[in-house]
């Protein structure tokens, strides 16, 4: 019986040292390029009714419900259990911080762009706990997140290019 106690003692330190080494901060991002004007792109970023629009993520990633317009202003989103909080806006960064459940994230865009041509950088940055499961969890972030951001930067360029042109 010790030998089975003290084994599992042992298994449960190795398997928290291996965790261990995993990072603590783990970010998601992605970049486009898009023929418009960094400020008619950072009109669309920084006001929040107009995500509904174009950001698949708050649509499909957390939350399967109909997206509700009633519960959203230029600086806040709430649909179920997901909550968008427009933190900074300047010129070329807009920074929203997001919570789903109990977890938090930050995401930034960055808009850089001259004559025409424009770059949007959007991350999303998470800082896990130092537990297994968490961490474990955030390795798939990227293969879970990143299609969403893809697919939302898509309709964005979309939307933008239709308007522009």
């Amino acid at each position: 019986m010790k030998l089975i106690i003290a084994s599992i003692v042992i298994f449960s330190l190795v398997i928290l040292f291996l965790f261990a080494l995993f990072p603590s901060d783990i970010t998601v991002s992605r970049v486009i390029q898009i023929k418009s004007s960094p400020d008619q792109i950072h009109k669309k970023i920084a006001d929040l009714r107009e995500w509904h629009e174009w950001n698949d993520l708050l649509l499909n990633a957390f939350e399967k419900k109909v997206y509700t317009p009633a519960l959203t202003d230029s600086n806040h989103i709430r649909r179920g259990s997901t909550t968008v909080e427009l933190l900074k806006s300047t010129h070329d960064t807009v920074v929203v911080s997001w919570q789903h459940e109990k977890k938090y994230f930050t995401g930034n865009f960055i808009i850089t762009g001259e004559n025409g041509q424009s770059i949007v950088q959007w991350s999303l940055h998470f800082h896990v706990k130092w537990y297994p499961w968490e961490k474990l969890a955030s390795m798939f972030y990227d293969k879970q997140l990143g299609p969403l951001m893809e697919k939302s930067l898509l309709n964005l360029r979309n939307q933008l290019e239709t308007v522009h042109q």
